[in-house]
């Protein structure tokens, strides 16, 4: 995430090789997301979670990416529902789920992230190890990231019992939430 981030928000824009600080924030076009599958009579079936409210630093060194780093907190209370498949009650019900119970944003309102390390795969490909903390629980995580003309796309798996959280079941198990979710994002320079 770091060095992809870094090299899309700046692109071409950078050839000193001194350290550079930059900010991460909602803009047209960058996204935060959280896609959790379904099981059981609802297999196949994902809810959607964008997340409205973000921030970050980024410490680029453009002549050695593997010292650059990223810091970020994303709002959990932030967290909409997209899912098109669900009614509007049930909508309000799984977002307030998520937002309330799983993530209880009232005592933990902040998601963070802290990278650790990065290596360059080629092509435009990162490799970005770091800490994730949800609820006060930190664990750590791989993001495997892609800049393609100045376009940074992310995908991290993030089982939900590893931060201590069981997967939402209804029905005596015949609807049920998988362990492992994805956290992705995409972010354009200039955005």
């Amino acid at each position: 995430m770091r060095n992809a981030l870094v090299y899309c928000l700046l692109a071409s824009s950078l050839g000193a090789a001194d350290l550079r600080q930059l900010r991460v924030a909602p803009a047209a076009g960058n996204r935060f997301a959280l896609e959790v599958e379904k099981t059981g009579l609802l297999s196949g079936k994902k809810h959607l979670f964008l997340f409205e409210r973000y921030s970050g630093t980024l410490q680029l060194d453009p002549a050695a990416p593997e010292k650059s780093s990223i810091q970020l907190e994303i709002e959990a209370r932030s967290a909409i529902l997209k899912d098109d498949w669900v009614s509007a009650s049930d909508a309000k019900k799984i977002a307030d789920y998520a937002q309330m119970k799983m993530m209880d944003s009232a005592k933990y309102p902040l998601l963070k992230f802290a990278s650790t390390g990065i290596s360059a795969r080629g092509n435009g490909v990162y490799e970005v190890r770091g800490n994730l903390t949800i609820r006060d629980v930190t664990k750590p995580v791989l993001v495997m990231v892609t800049e393609k003309g100045g376009v940074c796309e992310g995908k991290a798996a993030v089982k939900l019992s590893d931060f201590k959280l069981k997967p939402a079941g209804a029905l005596l198990g015949a609807i049920g939430t998988k362990d492992e979710m994805t956290v992705s994002f995409l972010l354009r320079p200039g955005a």
